[in-house]
């Protein structure tokens, strides 16, 4: 990844700062890092924009202080650290999966009230699409392991708003997840039900029911850091059109 050039046009909604770990609350729609059609205007952009120097200074080698990522139609919180020691402590525990995230999801359908954990094996596989090729991720049995959690917490007829805790990181877990589950995303353009895939193109992607709702981790000054992100104006919406009467 080249050096990010800060844009102080792309919206910044800080849940959590201090002297070495932000947290921001990530709109839907904005990619989290620059890529080939994205080389300005990414939430990383915006993040060189207010923090500067103190990120710029760890470089392309620890991602410019970015600890992880999401799809850029999922909403929610995104982690960076503000010096070498705060990213090299954080990034231990997202790669010992020690990280606990909670996301919110609203899926088609009506799930049974109470808990339940999928377990199945994920394998990313490169398909063609209209604009080049994308990576997805598919059930098979030669994947690596993936669970994740799932707590009803509402339902109208044809909805259900649930929370989801992945315990591994694996390319659209928890939407495939849910999809093999019967009950695909709101607004997936991809996964549909049983998981199968669905031709389609990035331009084409809506704005996904997915909100990484919490984020927790150690500190790494000691105790922990706990951030909840605001849902957005869009996730409002999803919800009133699926007539599911909740709030956090």
């Amino acid at each position: 990844m080249a050096q990010p050039k800060p844009n102080t046009r792309i919206r910044l909604e800080i849940v959590h700062e201090d002297a070495s770990i932000v947290v921001v609350n990530k709109s839907p729609g904005v990619v989290t890092e620059p890529g080939k059609s994205h080389r300005d205007d990414s939430l990383l952009n915006a993040l060189i924009a207010r923090f500067g120097g103190k990120m710029l200074q760890m470089g392309e080698r620890r991602d410019y202080g970015l600890l992880h990522r999401l799809d850029r139609q999922t909403s929610g919180c995104v982690a960076s650290a503000l010096n070498h020691d705060a990213y090299d402590a954080v990034r231990a525990q997202f790669e010992a999966r020690t990280v606990d995230k909670r996301y919110l999801a609203i899926v088609r359908g009506r799930m049974h009230t109470g808990t339940q954990s999928v377990e199945l094996n994920l394998e990313e596989q490169r398909v063609a699409t209209s604009e080049g090729t994308r990576l997805i991720s598919v059930v098979a049995r030669a994947g690596k392991p993936a669970r994740t959690d799932i707590n009803v917490l509402a339902t109208s007829t044809t909805h259900t708003i649930i929370e989801c805790t992945p315990h591994s990181g694996r390319l659209h877990q928890i939407r495939v997840h849910l999809a093999h589950l019967g009950f695909p995303l709101e607004g997936d353009p991809i996964y549909t039900v049983g998981a199968r895939v669905l031709p389609a193109t990035k331009a084409k992607e809506r704005t996904l029911a997915l909100h990484a709702w919490k984020l927790s981790f150690d500190h790494p000054a000691g105790g922990r850091v706990d951030a909840t992100a605001p849902i957005s104006r869009k996730f409002h919406e999803a919800l009133r059109s699926a007539a599911i009467a909740w709030t956090p």
